[in-house]
């Protein structure tokens, strides 16, 4: 059986969802996988077939842990089958000027770690409200309204497609099964 290791990292911990997601899916498909904060991730992937890479986007960045830890695997996640999903706002809307966006951030990341994941998930993030301080709250309610997002500070919404989540876990399992 296959053996994966998903590597991400998250800000309020809406890409956990997403990673779990992940993770049953690639089970149902007969991958064996772990999923681990970068926190807690092992200094590379040795022992493994296959790796995916996460991160959620905060002030259009990637989380610099998942960018560092990448550079110092770039090798080995060049000569194995490797993907990458990135959780942002940018990806919450189908709005033109938002893919771009999101896509725009995906170029930073090849630009600056020089890796070319084989597969790329983009998938709609979070606002959890409920979970932010005060001025964070107000300022990402200032900025979900011009997007055309929800604005109700007294709940949490989740933008991801979990659909697309599935179709990208059946494409890495699709793509593991092809190198075995």
């Amino acid at each position: 059986m296959p053996r994966a290791l998903i590597v991400y990292g998250t800000g309020e911990g809406h890409s956990d969802d997403v990673a779990e997601a992940l993770v049953k899916h690639l089970r149902a498909a007969g991958v064996t996988v772990d999923a681990v904060r970068i926190q807690d991730a092992p200094p590379n992937a040795d022992g493994v077939d296959a790796v995916i890479v996460g991160s959620s986007i905060h002030v259009s960045k990637h989380d610099k842990h998942v960018v560092a830890w990448i550079e110092a695997n770039r090798q080995w996640l060049t000569e194995h089958p490797s993907a990458f999903f990135q959780v942002s706002l940018a990806s919450a809307t189908d709005a033109a000027e938002s893919q771009t966006k999101a896509g725009s951030y995906i170029d930073d990341l090849i630009t600056t770690t020089g890796w070319h994941p084989d597969l790329v998930g983009l998938f709609g993030g979070a606002l959890l409200y409920t979970r932010y301080g005060f001025a964070k709250r107000a300022l990402l309610k200032s900025i979900a309204k011009k997007s055309g997002l929800g604005s109700d500070t007294r709940r949490d919404y989740d933008y991801t497609d979990y659909e697309a989540v599935k179709h990208f876990a059946d494409d890495v399992a699709a793509m593991i099964a092809e190198q075995k």
